[in-house]
């Protein structure tokens, strides 16, 4: 993807990290730039937006039980770094 614009299903693959914000300063441009001249893509990015809020609102405050939270750890301090 080293070119300037994206078609859809480029900026479609990467429209939850530039929801999030996840992206390089290049590729946050680059979708823009396509939701920008795609009406298609900025309704689809309206729709993911609203979902991501509900998400965080249904979620907030909820916890990872303890038990899984230890079982993780676990799981981490035991696999060897790649």
């Amino acid at each position: 993807m080293s070119r300037q614009t994206l078609d859809c299903a480029e900026a479609l693959a990467l429209l939850q990290d530039y929801l999030k914000e996840e992206l390089t300063t290049e590729n946050e441009a680059r979708v823009a730039g396509h939701l920008a001249a795609c009406g298609h893509c900025l309704q689809h990015a309206h729709f993911e937006r609203n979902f991501l809020a509900a998400l965080e609102r249904a979620a907030k405050g909820a916890r990872c039980p303890d038990a899984v939270v230890a079982r993780i750890r676990q799981v981490l301090r035991s696999t060897p770094p790649t």
